[in-house]
């Protein structure tokens, strides 16, 4: 069972219905090679659209160091963001590919996935000094536990998830999951992680305490990404192949909802007691009630938004 852990913040957003907070919303364009950027107070306000590197499609927020981080798959390269001046802070060039995309904690580390040499770069946001740990092949998406010490990369075509010590940046276990993993999100305690199997099906909820899989739950065709409710009681996985999203009830590991979203929904987040994401296909941003599931907002975004990874910016 997940534990329920309210945020200050979160708390008198349910309620109250508001925070008093900056929350900005960036969307990766992979068509258009840009970022469109929302702000966000129950519905969706352009800010500004930021021309990036090729084919962006990974996106780590750091509140810490107040950037974005943006993988560039075509380019080989990561652009940063200012979030307050919306504006390319500087690039960080790569000697492999990028996908997957997480900041430290702390703010001093990026970690990357390198899909083409199947690694974890692992840079120094000051000096930019980078190195690469091996990790399976084809390494997708990216998480990270303060609460563990710990970083857990998806291998989509090893068909496991390795962990990595954060202080010591070495891989010191693998776990075998389903077919072709792809999307990491760690549950609100962080006791679990939940990975998308896009060949599969499924999701792989993997316990961490005792590092290993407790279970898979069949969901749509081609599930993507993964983000739950405020309370961690239900886990919201987008179904591209299906044009769906799953819920999955975290007590019981059973999916009790699957509802229609708009075409290939891919990233999804939550803020409050929204769930927002993007339809690929549609070129939207959609925000949804979590309880009801019922549309609150949509805006157009640029060419074929990805938002792989965590992509809401708040206070």
């Amino acid at each position: 069972m997940v534990l329920i852990k309210f945020s200050l913040n979160i708390l008198l957003f349910v309620l109250f219905g508001s925070v008093a907070a900056d929350v900005k919303i960036f969307v990766t364009n992979q068509g258009s090679d840009s970022v469109s950027v929302f702000s966000f107070t129950g519905r969706f306000d352009l800010l500004k659209e930021i021309e990036v590197g090729n084919a962006p499609a990974g996106v780590a927020v750091s509140s810490v160091n107040r950037e974005v981080y943006i993988s560039n798959t075509e380019s080989s390269e990561i652009s940063v963001i200012d979030v307050d001046a919306l504006e390319i802070k500087r690039t960080i060039k790569l000697n492999g590919s990028s996908l997957g995309v997480a900041v430290s904690p702390d703010g001093k580390r990026l970690f990357v996935s390198d899909w083409f040499n199947n690694c974890l770069a692992i840079i120094q946001l000051d000096s930019q000094n980078a190195r690469c740990v091996d990790v399976g092949r084809a390494p997708a998406g990216i998480s990270v536990s303060k609460k563990n010490g710990e970083i857990y990369v998806a291998n989509r075509d090893s068909n496991s998830v390795v962990i990595i010590s954060l202080s010591e940046e070495k891989v010191i276990d693998e776990i075998l999951v389903g077919d072709h993993p792809f999307g990491t999100k760690l549950s609100p305690d962080e006791d679990y992680l939940y990975v998308t199997n896009v060949q599969s099906n499924d999701v792989s909820i993997i316990d961490l305490n005792e590092r290993r899989e407790k279970t898979k739950v069949s969901v749509g065709k081609k599930p993507y990404c993964i983000t739950f409710s405020y309370d961690g009681r239900k886990a919201f996985v987008t179904n591209q192949y299906s044009d769906s999203i799953s819920v999955i009830n975290t007590e019981s590991d059973v999916v009790e909802k699957t509802f229609a979203s708009g075409s290939f929904p891919e990233g999804i987040n939550t803020y409050g007691s929204y769930i927002i994401f993007v339809s690929w296909l549609d070129e939207e941003i959609i925000a949804i009630d979590q309880g009801d599931q019922s549309i609150t907002s949509s805006a157009s975004t640029g060419e074929n938004p990805r938002n792989f990874g965590n992509f809401i910016f708040q206070e």
